[in-house]
């Protein structure tokens, strides 16, 4: 018999790629609330669910989960500093009753999709998950809120728990549309349409860039593990990349490098200096490492974008 699987938010980006993974070997079940309707494999069960509305969630007729993995949320950090009360019910609130509902349900094992945004800024630019964490952005702090009492009230429930903290995804499935959210989206979209490119904030900045299908093969590697529970993993490439360093090589992509010029501006109210992740924890524990360098990603995003994404916009 299948194991079974619930994961919230799976037809966003990362949601809808991890899915594709796991099918054959699991049933999986889907709570999500997006309008948008991407091509979900027929034998996938779908639930449109307001994850911050318990009476709702607690509705749901499920049985037997193994694993429920919790990828919903507002993920925008430009977005949390004009509206912070869609953090405070899309991230933290979603992620209470979400235990809740795992209690009642008897599920008892959460994997919980967190950020690296957590940690803000930090002496060292290399970041364990030791660090001590001090979010600049609401979007961070409404992150590492949803942590700890995710952290506190599955002690309550005896309920296992792995959080794991994303650097910055990108790759195919991204909306190229969105301007809020996405670096490595946004400069793609903008250097594909403009030879004038208004950068928010210092070309100094860096950050950890991992692809889709490296992020995906960590949170299944999570999923599938039945001994490091209630732990804090970095999912990145452990790689410094800098803004300017990641506008050059999306202009070479494009074949673009001699006619792109770039315009400084004042910087996104919340965004860091930069950080890269310490993967020596999960490399020892979950035997994850990336495979996709930044350059061989930034190519497959570029022809994924060129044969779904533009040609239907």
């Amino acid at each position: 018999m299948k194991k079974k699987i619930i994961i919230t938010g799976g037809l966003g980006f990362i949601g809808s790629s991890l899915i594709s993974k796991l099918l054959p070997e699991y049933r999986i079940i889907i709570l999500d609330n997006s309008k948008k309707r991407k091509k979900i494999p027929k034998n996938v069960e779908i639930i449109n669910c307001d994850l911050t509305n318990p009476k709702s969630l607690n509705k749901i007729k499920v049985k037997n989960i193994n694993c429920l993995v919790h990828l919903a949320g507002q993920s925008s950090g430009p977005k949390s500093f004009h509206i912070p009360e869609e953090d405070l019910r899309l991230n933290l609130l979603s992620t209470i009753n979400i235990v809740n509902f795992c209690k009642l349900k008897r599920i008892n094992k959460i994997v919980f999709s967190s950020t690296f945004t957590v940690y803000g800024d930090t002496d060292r630019a290399r970041i364990n998950e030791r660090e001590k964490c001090s979010p600049k952005s609401f979007y961070g702090l409404s992150k590492f809120a949803s942590e700890n009492y995710l952290i506190k009230l599955t002690e309550k429930y005896k309920l296992k728990w792995n959080i794991l903290r994303f650097f910055n995804v990108y790759g195919p499935g991204q909306d190229l549309s969105r301007k809020d959210q996405g670096i490595v989206s946004i400069f793609l979209d903008l250097i594909r349409n403009n030879t004038v490119i208004k950068v928010n904030g210092s070309l100094k900045r860096y950050r950890d860039l991992i692809y889709i299908d490296d992020v995906v093969d960590a949170l299944i590697l999570m999923i599938k593990d039945n001994k490091n529970y209630n732990q804090i993993y970095n999912v990145g490439t452990g790689k410094k990349t800098t803004i300017k360093k990641l506008l050059q090589m999306i202009s070479k992509v494009y074949d673009k490098e001699n006619t792109i010029k770039f315009k400084v501006l004042n910087s996104t109210p919340g965004d860091i200096l930069g950080c890269y992740a310490d993967l020596t924890k999960i490399k020892k524990d979950l035997k994850f490492s990336p495979k996709v360098n930044l350059f061989d990603g930034l190519n497959r995003f570029k022809n994924w974008a060129e044969e779904n994404f533009y040609i239907k916009n």
